[in-house]
Order: C-alpha cells, then structure tokens, then sequence
C-alpha cells in the first residue's frame, strides 16, 4: 500500500470512486458533494493550496483510500472529507490520518468529521482517537409518492433578497455549516433556494434547500423560526412550500431533512408532514491548541 498526495491528473479517477463510495451508506459521509462533477471540483480545489490537503491509498494501481481536509480557516477549523477506504480498514485509516494529522495540527486547532452510524469503521476510528461526539442527528426522509400536502396559505413566503440577510443572519445558529452569508451565496446555484416568511414587513423565519441530485434528490438544509413566533405556523408554512416546490417544481423524488435526536418537538413536527427516520448521522470533533501556523497557506 502506498498513500500519496492527491494530484490534478488523477482527479477524475479519484471523483469517480469517491461518487461510489459515498453513495452507500456504510461509506458515507458529511460534507462530501453528492454529484461527481460537483466532487471532482471540490478536491480539485484541495490540490491548490501550498500544503496538502488531499491524499490517496494506492495498492497496485487500485484506490483503496482517500482523505480530504476541507479548510475554513476564518473559524481554524476543517472537516474530513472521509477518511475512506475500501480494503485494510484499520491500516488504511490509520495510514491517512498520519499522513493529515500533520497539517491539521499545524494550521487549525479543531477537526470535525460526520457518517452514519453503520460506517462502523469510521466511528471506530473516532473513538479510538479521542474524537468528541458533539452531536447525533436523525436523518428524516419524505418521498414524493407518500407526501400528503396540508394545504397551508404560503402568501406570506418570499424568496430572500439582500435586504434579508441581515434579518435571516440573526435567526441562523451559530456553529452551523453554512453561515448566512455562504446561504445566500449558494443559492444562486441551481436548484438552491432561500425562502423567507414575511410577517408585518419582518422576516419570522426562513428556509434554506439545496438539491442534492437533480430529479431524484432534495434537501431541507435549514429551517428556523423567531422565538417569539414560534407555535405560529411559520415552520409548518416554510416546509410545506419547500415540499411542494420540490415535488411538483422540480419533480425531485425525495426530501430529507435532518435533527437532533433531542429535538422532539422539531421531530414531531416533521413527523407530521410524513417524514420517516432514513439514517443517524454521528458527528465527532477533536480539538487541539491553537494551531502552530497563524496564517493560511495559499
């Protein structure tokens, strides 16, 4: 086995077995586009930075392993895009880690990686580590020839504008993957939307969908109210409009969203409109000390 530094020439080779692996559940996880052109440009990007950030596992010319780095260095912090591997679990993880862990500690002083729960390996590899289990979230799912719609008024939903950023911004949770701005970025891109719920002239809540695979795949990446109109039917609102947009307007065949399995009254809620558990995601972070190198690398 050998583990090498991901190079541009391999990038299509290296997307198109990252797109089969992560589209089973046992490999799975966070953070990895779900399309493989979308993949190919995301760990096209790894290889243009002066440090690493992407490394393969080769066994006689056969990718058996990848691990990505994915930088956000504003917050000195990254997220694995794997560790994955294929044959050898234990030493090819292991294998990857050694090689990465050198440049994580080095410019970020926390890491955060996220799989279903059947990725047994991954999470073993996390325990064995000393990654924190910061949070466990159940993946919901709604499927296009099971939804039943309520029939709530959507007069009150508006597509977001610059003018609501500010407004959606303090609603947005702190910590979440895609700050407000990064929202209203995305959803320029197709099949992304920001919808917003316009009461007395305010934004009461907002909505946030992306489309993981066109006319197959669609997800509710953020939905959240004002606490003091909660109970009001602004999130019953907001996610009707999103289902029915992504059912009847973009012919998408399933929904997911996802939530803490503390959150029993948000579960409920989605319960309500016919979603069904698909999967638990287990997310783990590790945290270091402030990171040797300050300054990002270009």
């Amino acid at each position: 086995m050998q583990i090498k530094e991901l190079e541009v020439k391999e990038l299509r080779q290296v997307s198109q077995w990252l797109y089969g692996m992560n589209g089973q559940d046992r490999h799975f996880v966070a953070w990895l586009a779900s399309d493989e052109n979308e993949i190919y440009e995301q760990i096209w990007t790894l290889t243009q930075f002066k440090e690493p950030l992407a490394y393969v596992a080769w066994e006689n010319n056969e990718i058996i392993g990848f691990l990505g780095i994915l930088p956000f260095f504003e917050h000195k912090l990254c997220r694995l895009l794997g560790p994955f591997a294929i044959k050898h679990e234990a030493e090819v993880l292991e294998g990857l880690w050694n090689k990465a862990s050198l440049t994580i500690e080095m410019y970020f002083n926390a890491v955060k990686v996220a799989c279903f729960q059947v990725n047994q390996e991954l999470i073993d590899f996390c325990e064995q580590h000393a990654f924190h289990l910061y949070n466990t979230e159940k993946t919901l799912i709604q499927w296009r020839d099971t939804f039943q719609p309520m029939h709530v008024d959507a007069s009150s939903i508006v597509e977001a504008t610059p003018e609501d950023q500010a407004a959606i911004a303090a609603l947005h949770p702190d910590g979440a993957y895609y700050t407000a701005a990064e929202m209203f970025e995305l959803k320029h891109q197709a099949g992304n939307y920001l919808w917003g719920y316009q009461q007395n002239g305010e934004i009461a809540g907002y909505l946030y969908f992306e489309t993981i695979l066109p006319e197959e795949e669609g997800e509710i990446c953020f939905v959240n109210v004002a606490p003091s109109d909660r109970g009001e039917g602004v999130g019953t609102a907001l996610i009707e409009h999103a289902l029915q947009y992504a059912f009847h307007a973009l012919n998408l065949n399933s929904v997911t969203i996802s939530v803490r399995t503390a959150n029993q009254d948000a579960e409920h809620l989605y319960r309500q409109f016919g979603f069904e558990v698909w999967n638990v995601i287990h997310a783990y972070e590790k945290v270091f000390q402030e990171p040797i190198v300050r300054n990002t690398f270009h």
